[in-house]
């Protein structure tokens, strides 16, 4: 949203590695003509409309398919409780929390005061730390450990609907870990870019509205 898809790329990494291997890096203080520079102190926060328009991978307006919103997230939490009580028991999404598992289960509490504990009815836990590299956090473990861990979560490659890959819908606390799921899974193999979806509301919304199912038991 505001970059060319084509030209943004995740670097993995510390900038001090990247300085180390002789990348290019701008220092210094920008000056007051800088039209890079802006001071949070001087935007009127309180009287400011946020405008925000999700665009799709292609760059189109309203495509709908890399960032949801509660409401599709709703419909497929409803529509898996549905499926969960028929005789195929297929799931149409599969929802991947990227929370820790205390907070996933309810058991630690939510750092954002006025959420509640728990998760999505039918979801998934693969916290995202699991992911990375214990040695170097700024770095994601190699692909097939990664794989493992989302298969050992629950996700398979061969789990699909009417023979395709059912779409995966990464959510976190706030939408940003959420983000390394989604890479981690077209990285790993186990989906392409097109059946992955980011809920950016995330815990933020969902646990802060008292309407929305939550379960704090592994289910």
């Amino acid at each position: 949203c505001g970059h060319d898809v084509g030209k943004v790329k995740l670097i993995q990494g510390s900038m001090k590695e990247w300085k180390d291997m002789c990348g290019e890096a701008e220092e210094g203080v920008l000056t007051e003509e800088d039209e890079r520079l802006f001071r949070v102190s001087e935007m009127d926060l309180e009287n400011l409309t946020p405008r925000y328009t999700c665009r799709g991978r292609e760059g189109n307006v309203g495509d709908g398919d890399v960032v949801v919103g509660m409401e599709e997230v709703l419909n497929v939490v409803n529509q898996n409780i549905s499926n969960k009580n028929s005789d195929d028991g297929k799931k149409n999404a599969i929802i991947i929390d990227a929370r820790s598992y205390g907070r996933f289960v309810g058991t630690e509490p939510e750092p954002r005061p006025g959420l509640r504990g728990g998760h999505m009815p039918g979801s998934l836990n693969v916290p995202f730390v699991s992911l990375l590299d214990p040695n170097d956090l700024t770095k994601f473990r190699p692909m097939d450990e990664v794989r493992d861990i989302f298969v050992n979560a629950g996700l398979n490659k061969n789990s699909d609907v009417d023979g395709q890959n059912q779409k995966v819908i990464c959510t976190c606390g706030s939408g940003v870990t959420a983000a390394a799921l989604a890479v981690a899974l077209e990285e790993c193999g186990l989906r392409e870019k097109e059946d992955i979806s980011i809920y950016d509301g995330s815990w933020i919304e969902w646990g802060g509205d008292d309407t929305t199912p939550i379960v704090t038991t592994e289910d």
